[in-house]
């Protein structure tokens, strides 16, 4: 699916495994790390002519030809190319600046969601997206953006891809099923028919079904299995995993930017001594700043081994469970003959320090300093127009209300009990001339979704308890769900300049006070990607927090609570262009209680 091993090659790797053709790279003298029998190799050699393996076994004295590249591994070991099988690259740097980060550290293989471009021009989105991610010295492959699909549910997003686009999208050899569908969405939301329909047509076409089973457990986790969903990234216990192996998920662990639960997870799970051939390790997202200072799967991979799990079941879970899940592993996620030429050096089974990294049969990197340029393919001019909105004013946002002009009034607050996690709140807050106002109550601050598509501005005003800023007012163009803008502020008059910048910018992020930007990352393409160096948007997300923690804020990760104000798939109740979502409730709701 998405990798064509073509006849001339076919001839070309069995004259070479017969040693009547030179190889173009053998790699001698290697220990290799054998995913299907959890063998290590010692002594071995690799042969690879084009992208692929064509022997590995003992020395043979193989013809070495005038381009023949041959490396002496020295005895260290090689271990299958490693694969992220659930992450969002499609937001903060350009696929570029994603490649200079991420393959260096021997993660080959990208399966990416690509829900901010889907949200920002529907299907033409993810094909700009996809064209990107063409001719990479990385591979990489997308799953089809349910959310978008499903968006209507929750606010109007007028470049949503209807059940046509999305089929169209599936019959891409890159796009290699659906991505996450929320549980709610699969067994009670307004648009369960057509989801059902199309997957469906998705299992026809032998692809995968992604689930998003956060909170799912017992009959509704069995329930959302039954609809054909495939695999789950949500688990955050030993005992979730342990019930989604049961019921025969692919089951992801994650360890990334958004959500760590390899610290709570492996060492119980360990303990349950289960069969782990399901189970995966996934960054469900890993930041430019993460990716610079602890790497990618290298770095899950080694904080597994540490935490007790055995090597070779931890290596599995980003090779060859990886590519089973999505149909890859007739190409990918071991090392054999016929198998795409994805391989990793490292000194042992229990050292993930990439030291030599080969994809596509080439060698890329070495020493963490990558020797393939990225391509670089200009982005369309629509791209750059993703971000329309009418100026704002300050009285756009004042909570008004119509009912009492002077007096209480009894409002719903976001109550934050960690950075993504929240619950409802009833406050009773004064009226003064018909608006409510937020000076009385200690940290309740206003926050505002607005409409980035249409041009309309339409939004909501919500209030937000915990957040702790105290000063300015902080927005961002990148959200969860919906993508459209979320504003958090301290008062109006910031409020309205943060938006009004974002505006110029043609979408990022802006932290301003008293009128005046203290800190903003550019990012015009989709509204939600810089055209910044990695290390430069690295630095300036450490500036950002910097700045917005010398501000009140306190929180684990308060940028993810800007982003996750929007998130409809965890509980209990967020922000949306149209109200209040109440998530249990699987309804909106407006300000006033």
């Amino acid at each position: 699916m998405g990798i064509t091993l073509k006849a001339n090659l076919m001839k070309k790797l069995s004259q070479v495994a017969l040693g009547k053709e030179p190889a173009d790279l053998i790699l001698k003298n290697a220990d290799i790390l054998n995913v299907y029998t959890g063998e290590v190799l010692h002594g071995f050699q690799v042969l690879i002519a084009g992208d692929r393996i064509a022997y590995v076994g003992p020395d043979h004295d193989f013809p070495v030809g005038p381009g023949t590249n041959v490396v002496d591994v020295e005895g260290k070991t090689v271990i299958p190319g490693m694969i992220d099988g659930h992450i969002h690259m499609d937001a903060w740097m350009s696929v570029g600046e994603f490649v200079r980060l991420s393959l260096p550290t021997g993660t080959t293989t990208i399966i990416t969601e690509c829900t901010s471009p889907s949200n920002s021009m529907g299907q033409q989105g993810v094909l700009e997206f996809i064209n990107q991610l063409k001719d990479q010295p990385q591979r990489f492959f997308v799953t089809a953006p349910t959310i978008s699909f499903l968006c209507s549910n929750y606010g109007e997003n007028l470049k949503a891809i209807d059940a046509d686009g999305m089929l169209q999208l599936l019959r891409k050899p890159e796009v290699l099923g659906l991505g996450e569908i929320y549980w709610p969405n699969l067994l009670n939301g307004t648009s369960q028919e057509a989801l059902i329909n199309l997957i469906e047509k998705t299992l026809e076409m032998g692809k995968v079904i992604g689930g998003h089973g956060a909170g799912a457990k017992n009959k509704k986790l069995a329930a959302m299995v039954a609809y054909g969903v495939n695999s789950c990234h949500e688990p955050i216990t030993a005992e979730e995993v342990q019930e989604r192996l049961r019921f025969g998920l692919f089951t992801m662990i994650r360890e990334g930017s958004v959500r760590q639960e390899l610290s709570t997870v492996i060492a119980p799970l360990v303990k349950m001594k289960l069969d782990l051939r399901r189970a995966i390790l996934v960054s469900d997202g890993t930041w430019p700043g993460v990716l610079m200072s602890q790497g990618h799967m290298n770095h899950i991979v080694q904080k597994a081994i540490d935490l007790g799990l055995d090597p070779v079941s931890a290596i599995r879970m980003v090779t060859l469970n990886a590519a089973e899940h999505f149909h890859l592993d007739d190409d990918l996620g071991g090392i054999a003959p016929g198998k795409c030429a994805d391989l990793v050096i490292i000194p042992d089974l229990r050292t993930i320090v990439p030291q030599q990294v080969i994809c596509k049969g080439k060698l890329v990197a070495v020493a963490g300093k990558l020797l393939a340029e990225p391509a670089a393919l200009s982005y369309s001019l629509n791209t750059y127009e993703c971000v329309r909105l009418p100026r704002i004013e300050p009285g756009y946002f004042k909570i008004k209300c119509e009912a009492i002009d002077n007096g209480e009034v009894k409002v719903r607050v976001i109550d934050l009990i960690t950075s993504i996690v929240n619950r409802e709140t009833v406050l009773t807050l004064p009226v003064k001339n018909g608006v409510v106002s937020t000076s009385a109550i200690e940290d309740v601050i206003k926050a505002a979704v607005i409409d980035r598509y249409s041009g309309s501005g339409r939004g909501t005003i919500g209030l937000l308890k915990g957040y702790g800023l105290s000063r300015g007012a902080l927005a961002s163009s990148f959200s969860f769900d919906e993508g459209n803008l979320v504003v958090i502020g301290c008062n109006d008059d910031d409020m309205a300049f943060a938006v009004n910048r974002i505006k110029e910018l043609n979408g990022g992020m802006v932290y301003c006070c008293d009128g005046k930007v203290i800190e903003e990352i550019p990012m015009p393409i989709f509204g939600s990607m810089s055209e910044m160096s990695g290390k430069e948007i690295a630095n300036s997300i450490k500036a950002l927090e910097k700045s917005i923690r010398s501000a009140g804020c306190q929180g684990e990760n308060p940028l993810l609570t800007l982003f996750t104000i929007t998130f409809t798939a965890i509980p209990s109740i967020r922000l949306l262009s149209r109200g209040y979502w109440l998530a249990k409730e699987n309804r909106f709701a407006g300000i006033f209680a």
